[in-house]
């Protein structure tokens, strides 16, 4: 039952998180096999992959384990693998982190532009 409902609970927080069974296996160190079997009710994870996957999918190992989290605050992007990205460029000197920004603005602006074509 256990292994079920954590299963289910795994399985829709990875997804909420717009994040790959593979993706969430590297970027919590385990073997994507494994995140198949934690998502299929087959095999509960060990305690220290449990708190690596917690933290990969920003939630409490409680609302893992219980499903009755202490309501932590929303995630500022639901999207992991994205937010992890803005973390290491937050470390990059502020030449190369601008570089981004307007690699984002000139992506951000053409899919306006697509966006406004297509409603015509």
């Amino acid at each position: 039952m256990l292994a079920r409902a954590f299963a289910e609970r795994l399985h829709c927080y990875r997804e909420d998180r717009r994040l790959s069974q593979r993706q969430l296996a590297l970027l919590a160190g385990v073997d994507p096999v494994q995140v198949s079997h934690y998502e299929r009710g087959r095999t509960l994870p060990a305690a220290d992959i449990l708190v690596e996957i917690a933290r990969v999918l920003q939630i409490s190992v409680d609302a893992l384990i219980s499903g009755k989290a202490n309501r932590e605050p929303e995630p500022p992007l639901k999207n992991s693998l994205l937010l992890q990205r803005l973390q290491d460029l937050d470390k990059l000197d502020r030449r190369h982190q601008q570089t981004v920004i307007d690699v984002i603005d000139a992506m951000i602006a053409r899919n306006k532009l697509e966006d406004a074509l297509q409603t015509r």
